[in-house]
């Protein structure tokens, strides 16, 4: 009699269990269903400029103190996700505030350094990006000069941020015109 109750038991267990739906194609959940829309925020972060860096005038020894930021913020989108490595279109946005100063290199740094020029410049960059990473170089220019100096910088442009590579100054090209007299 014991037996026939534990198999009973038995079969009863297994019935239930049976004409239970199938939970294994069910979507599992540890979240509650009811979310509250949390606006999309983009990556975006804040890259210090300080430093020294060359003139890029034919003087030996002669160098610019950079200080500032530059603020970036950029959107992603993926496209073709289906191709064998995936494309993202990103929309990237910099915002530089920097200044320069003229560093004296026969004495130590001081207030009374010459200032020579002030970046202050809001940029936008559609880019695809393909592979996962890509290399951008952009040129600031510098307010306040005459000679066309700019500041150039490399940065390194991923799914999830952008990093400051390199960065320098830079003169335009001369333009080296030939002239014939006749």
């Amino acid at each position: 009699m014991k037996t026939l109750l534990i198999t009973l038991a038995a079969l009863v267990i297994l019935f239930v269990i049976g004409c239970q739906e199938n939970s294994i194609t069910d979507p599992v959940t540890s979240e509650s269903t009811n979310k509250v829309q949390i606006p999309d925020v983009y990556p975006q972060g804040i890259i210090p400029l300080k430093g020294m860096l060359n003139d890029p005038h034919p003087v030996i020894n002669s160098f610019y103190i950079i200080n500032g930021q530059i603020k970036y913020e950029f959107r992603m989108a993926s496209l073709d996700m289906m191709r064998p490595a995936p494309r993202n279109y990103v929309s990237l946005h910099f915002s530089i505030d920097a200044d320069f100063k003229y560093l004296c290199t026969v004495c130590l740094p001081s207030e009374n350094d010459v200032f020579v020029g002030v970046i202050t410049s809001e940029t936008e960059e559609n880019l695809i990006l393909t592979g996962g990473f890509l290399l951008i170089e952009k040129s600031f220019v510098i307010q306040g000069r005459e000679d066309g100096m700019v500041f150039k910088c490399k940065f390194l442009v991923t799914t999830g941020r952008v990093e400051l590579k390199a960065m320098w100054l830079a003169l335009p090209p001369q333009n080296n015109q030939i002239i014939f007299n006749h």
